[in-house]
């Protein structure tokens, strides 16, 4: 909610040089919410680095300069990581291993102690250039993922660079002294938002986060939705049109920003707020009421989640279990497969949170639009209509079967559901399930525990499924329609291209018959 001393009511519409200024903004929604506030830039990365040459004597002083502000920067990135796993979850706290990976990457350090030696420069002129050097390097890469990590390797290179300031200058509390004059509550603004950085805000400090550059699918993408903070990204020109305490509404659902708007677009946007929060205080006040209808058919309601920590927003509605766990999402944020042994914990930890109500755990659904960084996909991987899901993990076959591992010592201890996503046909499901019978027998060979008679269900997200459940009848214990990829291919319209939303359409009559 906007506060009473909000510049709410501003018209200025010009620049700082006098120039008129774009009010209305479009990029791409990360987190839905709306904010209303006064905004501040942060984060700025200006910073003048000395030209000069040093002599062959400083090299070693210089060397061990590196040496120091690398051991800070691991010290700083190990603090972070506890803080969000404290405070966000152990999943997004471990983005932080990537950049500790460069930190303790040998070629990468060597690489820039050789070059202080051969061009006899500052180590902070050294850092910048081979950082930028590889920063531009993987951004050139089709490959997305790769593509997200020369923001991690961006960020260590600030890093380093802030931390060699501050052993010069001798001002390490300089950022921490800032920080304190924080204002009560802001709407952040930074052109480009870094992992680290977020690991600074204070939630209760912060309504909204925008940026000009950025995707939905990199690392701070993650942690911002973790932190449930509403967000727009890829704001173009945003920069140029924007001061700190100009007055913005951020809609994070459509990817909206308004810069100074007029006071119907706040009035409009302040009813809008207020009636959400209305709506929320009804839900909470009627969260232990039955599910049921009007004629008192009881309703099941199962939550889905993608993480563990959302299993306690879930259980605060009273939900009767989890209909869908999203298993590839903790898949997705590492720079390897997680082992058996990890992925086993995190699904003993779900089902221990909802105290002997049933989790649907889904296999890992990757591809489209969901990659693993470690795993090299091509175009086809990434299609909607190509080798993605199921079909894509039946490639990974090793990595399925780790996976059902873990699921199944999981169902050892309290009700688990396994689930299959994108079955197409009789041949896919029969598939999936000799890998099921596959893992069991290792666990038995290992004398593991697991639930022997866990059902065995599938997603109905093809038409070629919907159309023949009477076949898959016989071969599974439960269905769950999928209808969000459903719909997509019933009506031929892909539902992340905005040219064809008006042809995706949930309540399309082939969609209901």
């Amino acid at each position: 909610m906007a506060k009473r001393g909000d510049k709410h009511h501003s018209t200025d519409t010009h620049g700082p040089h006098g120039g008129r200024r774009k009010s209305i903004f479009k990029g791409i929604p990360v987190v839905p919410g709306i904010a209303l506030g006064v905004v501040t830039l942060k984060f700025r990365r200006t910073q003048v680095l000395s030209d000069r040459s040093i002599t062959k004597a400083e090299v070693d002083r210089e060397a061990d300069r590196l040496t120091e502000a690398v051991r800070l920067s691991k010290a700083q990135l190990l603090e972070m990581r506890v803080k969000m796993s404290k405070e966000v979850g152990e999943l997004e706290a471990q983005i932080f291993d990537a950049h500790l990976a460069f930190l303790e990457d040998k070629k990468f350090l060597n690489n820039i102690r050789e070059q202080i030696a051969r061009e006899l420069k500052p180590v902070e002129v050294v850092v910048s250039v081979i950082v930028e050097g590889y920063y531009r390097a993987l951004s050139a890469i089709k490959d997305e993922h790769l593509r997200e990590r020369s923001a991690d390797l961006r960020d260590v290179g600030r890093r380093l660079l802030e931390n060699l300031a501050n052993l010069q200058n001798g001002g390490a509390d300089a950022a921490a002294a800032a920080q304190a004059n924080e204002p009560e509550a802001e709407i952040i603004f930074a052109r480009e938002l870094l992992p680290s950085d977020l690991a600074t805000i204070e939630r209760r400090h912060c309504r909204a986060v925008i940026t000009e550059l950025g995707s939905d699918r990199g690392h701070a993408a993650v942690m911002l939705r973790a932190m449930n903070l509403p967000s727009v990204m890829g704001l173009e020109d945003l920069a140029e049109n924007i001061q700190d305490g100009d007055f913005i509404i951020v809609d994070g659902s459509s990817g909206t920003v308004f810069v100074n708007p007029k006071k119907d677009v706040v009035d409009s946007y302040t009813k809008t707020q207020e009636e959400f929060e209305r709506f929320r205080t009804l839900l909470n006040a009627e969260v232990d009421l039955p599910a049921q209808t009007s004629d008192e058919h009881l309703i099941q309601l199962l939550a889905n989640v993608s993480k563990n920590s959302e299993i306690d927003l879930a259980k605060l509605y009273n939900v009767d279990g989890i209909g869908l766990y999203r298993s590839e999402f903790h898949l997705m944020i590492g720079q390897s497969y997680p082992d058996e042994e990890e992925q086993y914990w995190i699904y003993r930890e779900a089902v221990a949170k909802m105290e002997g109500r049933p989790v649907t755990i889904r296999t890992m659904d990757i591809g489209s639009d969901k990659k693993l960084p470690y795993v090299k996909m091509d175009e086809n991987d990434t299609h909607v209509l190509g080798r993605r899901s199921i079909r894509l993990a039946m490639d990974l076959e090793e990595f399925q079967i780790i996976q059902l591992r873990a699921i199944l010592r999981a169902s050892a201890h309290g009700k688990v559901r396994l689930m299959f996503p994108f079955i197409t046909s009789l041949e896919d499901i029969r598939l999936a399930k000799r890998l099921v019978r596959s893992a069991r027998r290792d666990l038995e060979l290992a004398h593991r525990k697991f639930d022997p008679n866990i059902p065995v269900g599938m997603m109905v997200e093809v038409p070629a499924a919907a159309l023949s459940l009477d076949k898959f009848v016989r071969e599974v214990s439960f269905f769950s329609v999928g209808t969000n990829d459903l719909t997509q291919y019933v009506c031929a319209a892909d539902r992340n291209h905005p040219d064809v939303a008006p042809w995706y359409k949930c309540h399309n009559p082939g969609m209901l018959q």
